[in-house]
């Protein structure tokens, strides 16, 4: 009996330690899932610096929990050239892990201002532009990363 429950204990730590193994290999998967208001309307005569975005909904795609680190802001004319791109800001906020394959638990990002000084000069009436929102999402270990984006548009009004 004793070399029996020895066997089991073995075939129990093995399979833990192969499942541990494959969880430490998992690198940070995120999603974003959701983005409010998706877009804003300015004028010429507009002096806002920046636009609020309300919310952004962020998941997990494996059982790794995320920090988001950074945020980068490309700016892109409607025929997708790049003309400014901003320093990377910081942000932060935990995206825990998937814990069941048929739910997951949502990260909401709240108040985020996209500066608008950068459009300005580049749009005329009934222009637009698109900002990419690049987030950066470091794992619990701050060794490996991973990337999210998101479109945001602006409309130049005339």
């Amino acid at each position: 009996m004793k070399k029996f429950m020895i066997l089991v204990v073995l075939v129990v730590i093995f399979v833990a330690c192969d499942y541990a193994k494959d969880s430490l290999e998992l690198k940070p998967d995120i999603e974003i899932t959701w983005i409010n208001p998706v877009a804003c309307y300015i004028t010429a005569g507009c002096t806002a610096s920046a636009v609020e975005i309300a919310e952004i909904y962020f998941v997990a795609e494996n059982s790794i929990d995320s920090y988001l680190k950074d945020l980068t802001i490309d700016y892109y004319t409607s025929n997708d050239s790049l003309f400014y791109t901003t320093a990377p800001l910081p942000v932060f906020g935990k995206i825990e892990g998937r814990t069941s394959q048929t739910c997951c638990d949502t990260f909401i990002l709240e108040h985020i201002w996209v500066p608008l000084s950068p459009v300005y000069p580049q749009l005329g009436a009934n222009e637009s532009a698109r900002a990419l929102l690049r987030f950066t999402a470091v794992d619990e270990y701050f060794e490996n990363t991973d990337t999210a984006e998101v479109w945001y548009g602006i409309y130049m009004n005339p």
